[in-house]
């Protein structure tokens, strides 16, 4: 479980405006139609199409005009290669990148479905666009092989039969060759023949875009950590919280991560599995002194880290991402619901309440399950605003904001954190009770 900020948004309700999913898509769609549509009614030239064929729609033999396929076959090819520029530039993890989209987990998740989107355009592109006969050039074994290795490496990253099998740092370090085919495909538009090259605004646009998702895709390989450096701590305590989690303390060696409550960072365990980061939401709070996490097992890593990780051990920490904060919840009334594991961004968020009025449900299978439930229950009793209860469902079936019988939901924002059915259902009944989907704050369950 994933989660910058700091402090409370001074007036009410969060207004930092996100670029989200719903209107990141349309947007690239309707960029391309603009500059197509434009390019084409200015387009003056006589466009000659070469003796070419098409998967669909036949040869053409030297014919003048520009045929649909040709445009329709371009069109998806210039959408793949810009939605994968983004894709690129968000995996620089660059903050104003993150403030944009509204966090990083955020930006996974639009990352993995342009991925899915782009391989769908690619193989569109390759039936749609015709294909020159007239002679050899080296474009045209590449596109088709980087049409090959695009559509293996996006099936191994999202496909989950096959992500199943594949253990965390192989599918890992096969997405990072995403940048090479990426690089072979760029290479094939630039040396085949094509209509976007005789669109000016087009054509400035698309090979822009590829310009910065080749540059992006430099700079995470290769040069990332040179201007992301990772602070250096050491496992001062590991407690076994039941028999798939365990709470790590850190201790910092150097500096210290500075970070704001409901953040997280990636933490790498150089003696677990091969050594790669994983992201874990910080449970400790600013003035602590040190870190903690909470590691359920969900993957290879993570259990290896059930009963590998000892005190003493040194871990390479970065960050700090996410947007799950008090700053973009508002100063209005709240309500946190968590589930599961997805506990530990409260746990640092509920020491800065304050005199706030929030209320937090915890979702559990049992109460046995609820292993810092004396912890929260101590800031209850405290003064301020905060309020805390256990929901097992095992007694109490599903949770439902019908059951806290609330006067209604316009003055109240919600933070929820915890697997997607329970982020959907506790929206839908927001919507449903006349609330604004934009008062549910939730947070990414997983990035892989």
């Amino acid at each position: 479980m994933v989660g910058h900020g700091g402090g409370w948004h001074p007036k009410g309700a969060p207004t930092m405006r996100i670029l989200k999913q719903e209107l990141y898509f349309p947007i690239i769609i309707g960029i391309h139609f603009l500059f197509w549509a434009i390019d084409l009614s200015l387009y003056s030239g006589d466009f000659i199409e070469p003796r070419s064929d098409t998967l669909l729609f036949g040869e053409y033999e030297n014919t003048t005009g520009i045929h649909p396929s040709r445009i329709v076959g371009e069109v998806f090819s210039s959408w793949v290669v810009t939605v994968f520029a983004f894709n690129f530039l968000m995996a620089t993890r660059a903050r104003w990148v993150e403030r944009i989209f509204g966090g990083l987990d955020k930006m996974y998740v639009i990352h993995r479905r342009s991925g899915v989107i782009a391989v769908v355009l690619l193989l569109a592109h390759f039936v749609a666009v015709p294909r020159d006969l007239t002679a050899f050039t080296v474009g045209k074994p590449l596109g088709f092989y980087a049409l090959i290795l695009i559509l293996l490496g996006v099936v191994a990253a999202v496909a989950p039969p096959v992500k199943k099998r594949l253990r965390y740092h192989a599918w890992l370090r096969s997405h990072r060759l995403m940048g090479v085919f990426y690089v072979m495909g760029v290479a094939h538009a630039g040396l085949v023949f094509s209509l976007i090259q005789q669109l000016p605004i087009t054509r400035v646009y698309v090979f822009g875009m590829a310009g910065v998702g080749v540059v992006s895709w430099v700079y995470r390989a290769f040069l990332y950590r040179r201007f992301n450096p990772e602070l250096p701590y050491e496992v001062s305590a590991v407690r076994k919280l039941d028999a798939r989690t365990t709470e790590i303390d850190l201790k910092p060696l150097e500096g210290s991560l500075a970070f704001a409550p409901g953040q997280f960072a990636f933490f790498r365990f150089p003696k677990v599995g091969q050594g790669e980061a994983h992201p874990f939401t910080i449970a400790s709070t600013p003035g602590d002194g040190g870190l903690r996490i909470a590691v359920r097992a969900l993957g290879d890593d993570t259990s290896n880290m059930q009963g590998g990780v000892e005190a003493g051990d040194r871990v390479f920490v970065e960050g700090p991402f996410g947007h799950f904060t008090a700053e973009h919840a508002g100063d209005q009334k709240q309500i946190w619901v968590a589930g599961g594991i997805g506990i530990t961004p409260f746990l640092s968020l509920a020491k800065a309440v304050g005199d706030r009025d929030v209320r937090l449900i915890w979702c559990v299978a049992n109460r046995g399950d609820a292993f810092y439930a004396e912890e929260l229950q101590a800031l209850a009793e405290g003064d301020g605003g905060f309020g805390f209860e256990v929901w097992p469902s095992e007694e109490k079936g599903t949770f439902s904001l019908a059951a806290l019988e609330l006067a209604g939901v316009d003055d109240t924002t919600f933070m929820v954190c915890g697997p997607p059915g329970l982020k959907d259902a506790l929206r839908k009944q927001v919507l449903e009770r006349g609330g604004r989907s934009s008062s549910v704050l939730d947070e990414e369950f997983a990035f892989r």
